[in-house]
């Protein structure tokens, strides 16, 4: 059940690495699944934790604790629920409370010290502990060594309060997709109705787990994505209000009228809606994403015949309007307008599906590479929902329709392409070379086409440049290279800079100066102090530990 995708806070169980954890460790209880998200992270995967974690939980590695000969209990009921391990921040404070002696307080100073990393702070810490250890009969030299485990340990642990609410919101979600999955579904696309590129991830995750989309429909949408069965099937009805074009005042108003009773016909819907919400605007975002398919007229026709719809309904606004007070104002025949349209042929799936894409942002009637999907489901390709996941030097095939090429002219005078290509899980946006430029020009758009493709990452940008571009029959024989996507280190304890009010303006400026000569992963935080009372500033600066000496020595206390 944990591998079912649900996003949680700060981490996604839909990621492939995650979902190859869950598989390999079988998480059977809520404290496995505590401890997943907490080695979830490059520290411990690194160092090899993860793995031994996974080990130990399956019995193909002996479980010990520190001390187990002497005093077997002291430390089992910490680190029994990690396989002997230590995982979370709070167990190093238990460790330190229970072999050093020391009171919690104590123990979360210890803990933060080992974040920063001082010698001479630990060698303190490391002999107040072994001697709080000899007080209860324990080895001084043993408990030195358990110190030094400790600490090593420490710089990976991470907090299990907030693991624990993680794993909380992950066995929640997890659960709701299980034995709810289209109403978690309905729910996720909701929550994300403006961003298209997870709108369009999602509803593949619908379709893979059988769960089909169906277009907006004016008498039976809501303003979110709701769950519903058609024909003995489980669907995804689409909620009008993801559709462009149409704000929440418009379906709030639609959906008021409604309350009155379902629209019979589109006479009777142009009729009764309010023209001061519902505008031109608003039914052409209706009709092209197929909203008004249930009345059995064409997108075509209607589009075609939009002012005639617009003008009736503000026919019939006016006829109510003087209706009000008349002596035959409840008479339905004096407040209806009779809609007069003609019929037209349907447009042809291509055009209803660029309509779609318009409206929706998604084809929902169809895909462009629909008549290709058999083919393409042999071949072994990058998808654009993939490149993220991928590291700076992967180089690999993307396949998709080409939607539009735009040339251009480098400084060098060189003639260069940018492409815009779009595969099932959303578009792709990649550079190409001059002679690759003309090549494609002298392909079939309308068809597929394949690219060698390499990804350059760094802190700030995703680059994709196209290095070759292939027929479908030769993208098995080319080789790929996926490089794992390295995660950025996690940020340092924040750094607590004590201010007094008194500093003088040269005081200030020297600070400044050395805080923005260090730059590094610790948030500067200020605490302003005063007689009354102390006010805590976060920065947005970020320093490194070696600023510590510098502005200690200038009378500056750091905690």
């Amino acid at each position: 059940v944990i591998q079912t995708g649900a996003t949680v806070g700060m981490f996604q169980i839909e990621s492939s690495g995650m979902q190859d954890l869950n598989r390999r460790l079988k998480p059977s209880s809520f404290e496995d699944l505590i401890a997943v998200l907490a080695l979830y992270r490059p520290g411990p995967m690194e160092s090899g934790m993860l793995d031994d974690f996974i080990e130990r939980k399956h019995g193909r590695k002996k479980i010990f604790y520190p001390f187990e000969e002497v005093s077997f209990d002291l430390l089992k009921d910490t680190l029994e629920p990690t396989y002997g391990m230590i995982v979370y921040q709070e167990q190093v404070m238990q460790i330190v409370q229970t072999i050093g002696g020391m009171s919690l307080g104590g123990a979360d100073i210890v803990r933060r010290a080992m974040g920063k990393k001082k010698v001479d702070e630990m060698l303190k810490y490391n002999k107040l502990f072994s001697e709080g250890a000899q007080k209860q009969g324990l080895d001084y030299e043993r408990a030195s060594k358990l110190f030094e485990l400790i600490e090593k340990f420490a710089g990976y642990g991470f907090n299990k309060s907030h693991s624990a609410a993680y794993a909380m919101v992950t066995f929640q979600t997890a659960w709701l997709k299980t034995y709810y999955p289209q109403e978690f579904m309905a729910a996720l696309l909701t929550s994300e109705k403006d961003n298209t590129d997870k709108i369009v991830k999602y509803i593949d995750e619908a379709k893979r787990m059988g769960i089909e989309l169906l277009p907006p429909d004016v008498n039976r949408s809501v303003l979110e994505f709701s769950a519903m069965k058609q024909d003995g099937k489980e669907v995804i009805l689409f909620g009008m209000g993801a559709i462009k074009g149409m704000g929440d005042s418009a379906v709030k108003s639609l959906l008021k009228v409604r309350e009155e009773g379902m629209f019979d016909d589109l006479n009777d819907f142009v009729n009764r809606i309010d023209t001061s919400k519902i505008n031109k605007k608003v039914l052409e975002s209706l009709i092209k994403s197929g909203a008004f398919d249930r009345f059995e007229k064409s997108r075509h026709a209607l589009l075609e015949q939009v002012e005639v719809l617009v003008s009736t309904a503000a026919e019939a606004s006016r006829a109510k309007k003087m209706a009000v007070g008349s002596l035959f104002g409840d008479d339905s025949e004096m407040t209806t307008v009779e809609l007069q349209l003609k019929d037209a042929p349907e447009y042809d799936l291509k055009t209803i599906l660029e309509l779609e894409k318009e409206t929706l942002g998604i084809y929902v009637s169809g895909h462009p590479l629909d008549e290709y999907k058999e083919q393409l489901d042999k071949l072994n390709y990058t998808l654009s929902s993939e490149i993220e996941e991928l590291g700076d030097g992967s180089n690999v095939i993307i396949i998709g329709k080409v939607e539009e090429v735009q040339e251009k002219i480098s400084k060098k005078g060189n003639k260069f392409g940018i492409v815009n290509m779009m595969d099932y899980h959303g578009n792709i946006e990649f550079m190409l070379f001059s002679d690759m430029l003309e090549e494609l020009k002298e392909r079939n758009l309308e068809k597929p086409v394949a690219f060698k493709v390499s990804i350059t990452k760094d802190d700030q940008f995703t680059r994709i440049s196209a290095r070759k571009i292939l027929d479908l029959k030769d993208v098995n024989k080319q080789k790929a290279k996926k490089v794992e996507q390295v995660a950025p280190p996690e940020p340092e304890e924040p750094l607590t800079v004590f201010m007094d009010l008194s500093w003088s303006e040269d005081l200030l400026v020297e600070f400044y100066r050395i805080a923005r000569a260090h730059p590094g992963r610790r948030k500067l935080q200020l605490t302003l102090t005063s007689k009354l009372q102390n006010v805590v500033i976060d920065s947005q600066i970020s320093v490194s530990s070696e600023i510590i000496e510098k502005i200690e020595k200038m009378g500056i206390k750091v905690a």
